[in-house]
């Protein structure tokens, strides 16, 4: 059972059936599929602008021999993020990973990755 408030924790992620091990808190999920801008009309009154967009999560992971980039990179899958201690899972259903993958051999970080998609779930147990 979750805890309202509860974050941090052992976080597994894996894409296309594929589990890949995540470098420590690095998901940062934008689970709205709106984004709001203000502006001012000429009178000085406000004005909002609505713009669609695909829902997603910014990933930071760690390099993982056998990670083809290029092939990873031209699949559609499904993602899937649990928060294994806080009881949360979060499903992105037929997406892509986006952006540039830049691995860090230092650290064996890779970053410049985005998980895009229509379709996303948060899930409670």
């Amino acid at each position: 059972m979750s805890i309202d408030g509860q974050f941090g924790g052992r976080v597994t992620f894996e894409f296309d059936g594929k589990r890949i091990a995540p470098c420590e808190g690095d998901f940062v999920l934008d689970p709205a599929n709106i984004s709001t801008e203000a502006r001012a009309n000429q009178d000085g009154t406000a004005a909002y602008i609505l713009k669609p967009k695909l829902m997603g999560c910014d990933v930071k992971l760690r390099h993982q021999s056998g990670i083809n980039w290029r092939d990873i990179m031209l699949t559609k899958g499904n993602a899937t993020i649990v928060e294994e201690n806080n009881g949360r899972t979060h499903l992105f259903t037929g997406c892509r990973l986006v952006g540039d993958p830049k691995v860090n051999i230092t650290t064996g970080e890779v970053d410049g990755l985005r998980i895009e998609g229509d379709q996303y779930q948060r899930l409670e147990s």
